[in-house]
């Protein structure tokens, strides 16, 4: 009897250990989320004589170095179609409680978005974009962040604007990395941009991303040479001169870092025309004494859509 029943339970064990690995194998095939293929969006095209834009990118301090006034004749100066601004306060206490893009945009006569990245002194701190044309969708994604209270949060301000020259709407994204040297968070946050270029990360204001005309701009906290803006070389074209340094932007006064950048899209092929940044007091502005950071302005003729 003793052995009868020693038999009947190793074969019940048997067979629970043979359920446990069917439930096992059952689990393993089980399908993961499958991306969804990309049937639909913006056509490919060849232009015989593109459309040509000028953008710029531009951390303004928030106006702390000089005035808001300042800032916005400098925008002025720059004439671009479309610039990225990185510190911006919307109605803080340091800045009066003054919506700083608002302000820059009802006095210049352009459009504009905010993409708050932290609440800071009774308002908010964060991105904008401004535009000659038509915005006609915005939305903010959150980037991966730090440890709280140590580390400032930060986004990607993605818009959408009617460009009358070109047959397409133009994405902007525009964003404002970490700044710390151990990199290891401003990759995540790379990762996440790289993620939003493929859709990985949708958009749920912005359809098809992936096939529109794409332009990413702002301040990286990194220099063109680095790992993690060779991340970004993935998806993206780094719009720069050969000689690098003639691509510092910071600090304004005697630049030693080229921080602040542009890139277009993979999905598209571009002519640069002119790439910029104005020192000294190039175009009557007086740009070290504007804000710690120098704009970037690039002129392009897209020939491939």
């Amino acid at each position: 009897m003793l052995k009868l029943s020693a038999l009947a339970g190793a074969l019940a064990g048997i067979m629970m250990a043979a359920c446990v690995q069917a439930a096992g194998t059952e689990a393993a095939n089980t399908p993961a989320e499958v991306p969804a293929p990309v049937s639909e969006g913006v056509t490919n095209k060849e232009y015989k004589k593109g459309p040509v834009i000028k953008v710029a990118s531009y951390n303004i301090a928030a106006a702390r170095v000089s005035s808001l006034n300042s800032v916005a004749m400098a925008i002025k100066a720059i004439d671009a179609d479309v610039i990225a601004l990185n510190e911006v306060d919307n109605k803080t206490a340091r800045a009066g409680g003054v919506d700083q893009a608002k302000y820059i945009a009802e006095k210049l006569g352009l459009q504009y978005a905010f993409g708050p990245a932290i609440d800071f002194e009774g308002g908010k701190y964060g991105i904008a974009v401004l535009s000659r044309y038509p915005i006609t969708s915005y939305e903010v994604v959150n980037l991966p962040q730090g440890e709280p209270g140590v580390d400032e949060d930060r986004v990607v301000l993605a818009v959408e604007i009617n460009h009358e020259k070109f047959d397409t709407p133009v994405v902007i994204l525009n964003t404002h990395l970490d700044y710390k040297e151990d990199h290891v968070l401003q990759r995540k946050q790379i990762a996440t941009i790289n993620d939003i270029a493929v859709a990985n990360v949708s958009l749920k204001q912005i359809r098809d991303v992936t096939t529109k005309v794409k332009i990413l701009m702002g301040d990286f906290n990194d220099t063109g040479n680095s790992d993690n803006i060779a991340e970004l070389s993935r998806y993206w074209d780094l719009v720069t001169l050969q000689d690098r340094y003639r691509m510092r932007t910071w600090p304004s006064a005697n630049p030693m870092a080229d921080l602040d950048h542009i890139f277009t899209s993979r999905g598209q092929r571009w002519t640069l025309k002119s790439l910029t940044i104005p020192k000294g007091k190039e175009m009557g502005i007086d740009w070290a004494s504007v804000s710690d950071h120098l704009p970037v302005i690039a002129v392009m003729t897209l020939y491939e859509r």
